[in-house]
């Protein structure tokens, strides 16, 4: 009986997801109320390859659109943040992840919770103004830890380091976010927290990680290693030259024999110019007694 029971629970399990809501792309997010849950049986509508590979065998929440539009919008992702723009794939890896777990989580209602349509002014990129639409407004919590693992990764990103928002793990998920409005119909409002919220199975990636394969183990790509510039723990730690005191290889008998050297020699050059001095003064004395006793002599 308890086997029958264990099999029963994981083909649920299988089948199943516990959603919040559900994206179809024609307008705001459905709200998964109830006992909805969504079977993750579209694969034979789905165009784009599975965006979200950790969640390709699993129950999601994930339908064709969503798996479609999330597939176009990571190429934009690796090019703000990944090496090919300039940037860290691993942090374009994280935020890739990031969406992958808000979307498709079959854990999504236990850290995503619907709020209420409403009617926002939201910035299109494409038309370059703002522009009035329907959405669907949902709160959101972010295990605290992750969010501050993964917003380390990118921290140091040119892209990220050049908007006000990117001072801070809550700005940065918040710019995120709005920035896809639009596209997703959604407004979420994110909030950080100590307990539960929002968890990666493994935690978001240091921005130092290799992955020889180009891959991580759930299938993301991840082409390059994070450089220097945009990836502080990849620096080559700082080498310090300890330089010798000032006493260092000074010999004191040394110094003493040379000073007294110095003395003796002083006291030589001294003593002989004197010496010198004195010669020098007495000569013209005894030439001139010598001429005066020629001259008396001559004249006699």
């Amino acid at each position: 009986m308890r086997l029958l029971l264990v099999l029963v629970f994981c083909i649920l399990e299988r089948v199943y997801s516990d959603c919040e809501i559900f994206s179809g792309g024609d307008g705001p997010p459905t709200h998964a109320t109830g006992e909805m849950r969504i079977p993750k049986d579209h694969t034979d509508e789905w165009v784009a390859p599975y965006a979200c590979p950790e969640f390709a065998d699993k129950p999601s929440c994930c339908g064709a659109w969503s798996n479609d539009a999330a597939f176009e919008n990571f190429q934009k992702i690796k090019t703000a943040f990944g090496n090919q723009g300039g940037g860290c794939d691993i942090c374009a890896a994280n935020i890739m992840r990031f969406f992958c777990y808000y979307a498709c989580s079959p854990d999504q209602s236990d850290w995503l919770k619907f709020w209420k349509y409403d009617q926002i002014e939201a910035w299109n990129d494409t038309s370059g103004k703002l522009v009035t639409m329907d959405v669907a407004r949902v709160n959101m919590t972010f295990n605290a830890q992750q969010a501050c693992d993964l917003f380390q990764s990118c921290s140091k990103i040119s892209f990220l380091t050049q908007i006000s928002a990117g001072g801070s793990a809550l700005g940065f998920f918040t710019f995120l976010f709005d920035r896809g409005v639009v596209e997703s119909w959604t407004k979420v409002d994110v909030k950080v927290v100590n307990q539960g919220g929002l968890q990666f199975v493994t935690p978001p990636y240091k921005c130092n990680q290799t992955f020889p394969e180009g891959r991580d183990e759930f299938g993301y790509e991840i082409p390059g290693t994070c450089p220097c510039n945009f990836c502080q723990d990849s620096c080559e730690p700082l080498t310090y030259v300890t330089y010798g005191s000032v006493s260092d290889g000074f010999s004191s008998g040394r110094v003493i024999l040379a000073y007294l050297f110095a003395v003796l020699l002083t006291i030589g050059v001294t003593f002989l110019r004197s010496f010198r001095k004195q010669r020098t003064e007495h000569a013209p004395r005894r030439n001139s007694g010598q001429r005066n006793l020629i001259e008396s002599s001559t004249t006699r």
